[in-house]
């Protein structure tokens, strides 16, 4: 096949993703990704397993982290099979499993966040972390967090392509009410304001709070939500069906502890009594 033919089967291939009912982001970021090979290849060889080693090589010299490349050879390789060239598909790079978390908030980081978040007036981002905290949820399930759902104890959400409950809290739901009936918020979502203005917003309110930046990220917050959990419940299960995880081995991430954790457990050693 040619630079051409990978052009053609570009639109067939994002077409047969979206009939297997991918989502609008994944369809994207495969239709990203595969662009990002196909401007790469030179335009009138026949593509060999050199060109794309040669691609992997690119990718490799364009500092990206060892996640990134590996999700760039992922897509590549799903998309060369399909087009019936398996046999071209490349070995992504070996990464060595991590035994500890790194960017995880802390609960005196959160309380630290949570003081300052109303000290600036931003209710909405005080009340998205008390949410993620309070229920593990992922950020684009914000979403389904409504006036109209607020109205029982629990509501379900379809999120790749499965289906599970979101468990309120009596404190957390009066707190989300109260919050509609203020912004005299009748119904929809009680939160409209964009992902990347959530991210941006609570990376202003760790500064003012002096965490570092790099712990303070939505998703830091469920990591947390899932440690605190297990602390508290030690139930693996209970946890996966939570976070709606389908692999208890995923389940298991979101537990370990912290190097600081880690680090402060070793202080404590030397400090027994020998």
């Amino acid at each position: 096949m040619r630079k051409q033919d990978y052009v053609e089967k570009q639109s067939q291939f994002i077409t047969d993703l979206r009939l297997n009912e991918k989502s609008k982001k994944t369809l994207s970021k495969y239709q990203r990704d595969v662009q990002k090979f196909i401007d790469f290849i030179p335009d009138d060889l026949e593509i060999t397993k050199e060109h794309i080693l040669e691609y992997k090589d690119h990718l490799c010299d364009g500092r990206y982290l060892t996640s990134s490349i590996n999700n760039y050879l992922t897509i590549l390789n799903t998309f060369l099979k399909w087009c019936g060239q398996g046999d071209l598909r490349v070995r992504e790079l070996k990464t060595q499993q991590k035994s500890s978390l790194s960017n995880v908030v802390s609960e005196s980081d959160v309380k630290r966040l949570l003081r300052f978040a109303k000290k600036r007036n931003r209710e909405d981002i005080y009340l998205i972390i008390k949410i993620i905290l309070t229920t593990g949820i992922r950020i684009n399930e914000l979403e389904w967090f409504t006036v109209e759902n607020l109205k029982r104890t629990y509501f379900s959400v379809q999120n790749k392509g499965k289906e599970r409950d979101i468990i309120l809290t009596l404190e957390l739901a009066r707190e989300l009410r109260k919050y509609a009936r203020v912004h005299k918020i009748e119904s929809g979502p009680i939160f409209t304001i964009s992902y990347s203005t959530i991210w941006r917003q609570m990376k202003v309110i760790a500064g003012a709070a002096k965490v570092n930046l790099d712990k303070v990220h939505p998703h830091s917050f469920r990591h947390l939500f899932a440690k605190s959990f297990m602390a508290q419940y030690n139930n693996v299960l209970d946890l996966a069906d939570i976070l709606g995880h389908s692999s208890l081995e995923t389940t298991r991430i979101y537990t370990r502890s912290t190097i600081d954790e880690k680090r402060a457990k070793l202080e404590n050693l030397r400090k027994q009594p020998k």
